[in-house]
């Protein structure tokens, strides 16, 4: 099953309530997923696109690991914070777009879309987004998808929670047809700005390779 909840329309991208409480929301080092991508892709002079990039903590991990990124947002105040806190990277590129409707460029080795999802305000929306990132890259790219799932959710402190919650399985579908290279339903726990005290998500990770 799959739960849409909030209004989508409180904010760009779901986040801005928690940039606007401090310079750096969601810390700088990357998700886990995206740090292991070389075992499996290489980064040096490979081509990128962070889908929803938020504050850049994945984008200067793949720049600064030798690839060329397009790190775009919705939110306008996440890519303030970015430039802010990354202002030296010549590899990245960054720019305002919203990805459910189209990705700028093609092409890619590489697309990261972390915390994006559960921000759509419908399944559809959710599923058009991964189908114009995988037709953004190319064949024997690689993606690194993260997003809550329905199984555990903390969310009675958040003042935005999150929009959309699709089930593990859910996610996995919208990857049919592409090699699933590691894939986990995990519970993480989190505090940010917005919601210091420690509270706990489900989350599906996935990282996936396009057929050649």
């Amino acid at each position: 099953m799959t739960a849409a909840i909030s209004d989508p329309a409180v904010n760009a991208g779901g986040c801005d309530h928690g940039y606007a409480l401090t310079p750096c929301l969601w810390g700088v080092e990357p998700e886990p997923y995206v740090e292991a991508l070389d075992r499996h892709v290489t980064l040096d002079g490979a081509r990128a696109l962070d889908a929803g990039c938020g504050e850049g903590r994945n984008t200067v991990f793949l720049a600064r690991a030798g690839a060329t990124v397009d790190a775009v947002d919705i939110s306008e105040l996440a890519l303030e914070h970015a430039r802010r806190l990354w202002p030296d990277e010549p590899r990245i590129t960054w720019g305002t777009a919203d990805v459910s409707l189209a990705v700028p460029g093609g092409g890619y080795d590489v697309v990261v879309c972390d915390s994006v999802l559960h921000w759509n305000s419908s399944l559809d929306q959710a599923r058009r987004t991964v189908r114009n990132l995988q037709a953004a890259t190319r064949p024997g790219g690689v993606h690194v998808l993260c997003s809550f799932n329905d199984r555990a959710q903390q969310l009675d402190r958040h003042v935005n929670p999150p929009r959309l919650l699709p089930a593990h399985q859910e996610y996995l579908r919208m990857y049919t047809g592409w090699e699933l290279l590691r894939v986990e339903d995990i519970t993480i726990i989190s505090s940010h700005a917005d919601v210091p005290e420690p509270h706990t998500h489900s989350v599906t990770k996935i990282l996936a390779a396009r057929p050649r």
